[in-house]
Order: structure tokens, then sequence, then C-alpha cells
């Protein structure tokens, strides 16, 4: 059997089920794969602060890759291997664009938390949260609320201001080292404003910016040198791992090209029906423990020999 080196998790729909929980059974999976010598992280879309608690919860040893790629860093010692924000050109202009549309909502992430472009992030995150709260353990709902909700966010309401604080960021040394570059921009809203605002940043960027989504009705934008598979590779090559030696899992489109660059890059039984046309290996779903499943099937006669 192939010496698989590193496995690469991404969460929501992946690593955690849509009660918000990490199963016992996926964690003991893990964690019997560390101890065996494998490296473990997220690479996850989420801004570093929201996917901490779920990393040391697993107790990963390795870095972190956040915000789609354009974050690593180690969630032990703080230390950042890698970080790429959007231009200042793109920044604006994505702000000017979605400032005619006050149904549209925007955030940006930074190196420790997020700036919301609006009255009360935790408002209208609580206002999402009321529509599936009902669904969830009460262990899921205190998950899902220091996640999403009980975490850094800056609430910036008008336009003008919004654009000086990151002037600010872009032009000043000391703020941006302190701070960090705008890392990725969020746009979630009506399906058809969003579509449309789609082509017309694809048409305006071309290849200077990477577009993708993970959640339904929400467009993530990150530099075009930035995705969840070059996050992948820098790690790679940080730990002196071959890409096929690492293993990759994810359920959706900003996942795509993770798993593809991964020497095994596994599809969720949850993800869409066109990307498992892409004849990926598949997995039971995030609801089934697809990740526990795969790792105590493929290494079954090796780290998983007593347990089956």
């Amino acid at each position: 059997m192939k010496r698989y080196k590193l496995i690469a998790l991404d969460v929501d729909g992946t690593l955690i089920n849509s009660r918000y929980i990490l199963t016992k059974k996926t964690k003991e999976a893990l964690k019997r794969v560390m101890e065996c010598g494998i490296y473990v992280t997220l690479c996850t879309g989420r801004f570093y602060n929201s996917a901490l608690r779920i990393a040391k919860n697993i107790s990963v040893n390795a870095p972190l890759i956040t915000s789609d790629g354009a974050l690593i860093r180690d969630i032990y010692s703080g230390e950042i291997y890698y970080e790429k924000g959007l231009e200042e050109e793109v920044l604006m202009k994505i702000i000017d664009e979605v400032s005619r549309y006050p149904e549209i909502k925007l955030q940006v992430f930074l190196r420790d938390k997020k700036i919301f472009y609006g009255r009360s992030y935790q408002m209208a995150q609580l206002k999402r949260f009321s529509a599936f709260a009902r669904r969830l353990s009460p262990s899921g709902v205190i998950n899902y609320l220091r996640d999403f909700v009980l975490i850094p966010v800056e609430n910036i309401k008008d336009v003008e201001t919004l654009k000086i604080y990151f002037s600010r960021i872009y032009k000043d040394k000391k703020v941006r080292d302190s701070l960090g570059p705008p890392l990725k921009a969020v746009i979630s809203g009506d399906p058809a404003r969003l579509s449309w605002l789609w082509a017309k940043f694809d048409c305006i960027f071309g290849k200077s910016v990477y577009i993708t989504s993970a959640v339904k009705n929400t467009m993530d934008i990150i530099d075009g040198e930035v995705s969840k598979a070059k996050g992948l590779k820098v790690l790679s090559n940080i730990l002196g791992i071959k890409r096929e030696e690492i293993i990759a899992f994810g359920d959706n489109y900003n996942d795509v090209l993770m798993l593809e660059y991964a020497g095994l890059g596994v599809l969720m039984g949850n993800a869409p029906s066109e990307l498992k046309r892409k004849g990926l290996p598949l997995t039971l779903s995030n609801n089934e423990e697809g990740v526990a499943h795969f790792i105590e099937n493929h290494f079954k006669n090796t780290f998983f020999s007593h347990s089956q």
C-alpha cells in the first residue's frame, strides 16, 4: 500500500456533520493516524479563528490552511508560513459594486477577524441561524455560535468608512503587519444577483482573482494565485511531503482543485451531483461519518487492524 503522510480535511460538509458536530468516531480515526506518524490538518474556507476550535479539538499536528489557502498558520506557535491577500484595486472594486445593492452582504477576512459591511454581523448570523437552530443538538448550537457568531468581527456601516479602513491597511505597513492583508471577500445574498456579479467580476478581473463557492447563495473571492490546492502545495513543501503522499477530503466547489492536486482526493457523499460526475473516489456523507469510514477502510490492514 502507498505510504500516505498527510491528510487534509475540509471542515463544513466534510469533517463535521450538518448538526455542527465532530463525532467521536471521526476524532478517534484521526487520532489513530496521527499516532502512526501521519500529519493531519484542516484546509478550509473558514477564516483562522473560526477554524481554531476544531483544529485544537482534534489536536492537528500540522499548520492550518485557512481562508481557502490564503493563510497558513501554526495553531500552537502562531507562526505564519504563507499569507496572500487581495490586491487593493480588486477589493475596492468589489466594495464599489456590492455597495450598490443593499440586499447583498459582504464580509472580508483578515488574519484574526472579519470586517462586515453592515450594521451588525451578529444579528445577520443569528437571523440565518434561527432558520435551522431547532435541528441542532445543544452541542451543535454551542459549536455554531462559537465558530460563526462569537468571533472577532468589526462592523462598518457605510461604504466610505469601509474603503478608508482598507486603504489604511494597504498604505500603512504597521497597520498591515498588525492586521494582515484582506485575505478573502465573501459575498452573499440573492442568487440571481450573485450570478450576475460573478460574471461581471470574472470579466473585470480575469485570472487576477479566483472565484469559488462553498455555501449556497455565497461567492468567495481570493487572489488568483490562491487556492486550497496552492495551500496544500505550500504546506507539503514545508513538511517535505510529495503530492502523491497526500489524502484530501472535501465536499464542495472550493475543494475541487485540492482534491485534484492530492495523490488521493476523496469526495464526500453529500457533494453536489455535478462534482460526483468528475469521477473522484467517493466516501459516505458527512452525516454518515464519511471521513472516518474511508480512513478506517483504507488503513484497515495497518493502523486499524486490531479494531476491525
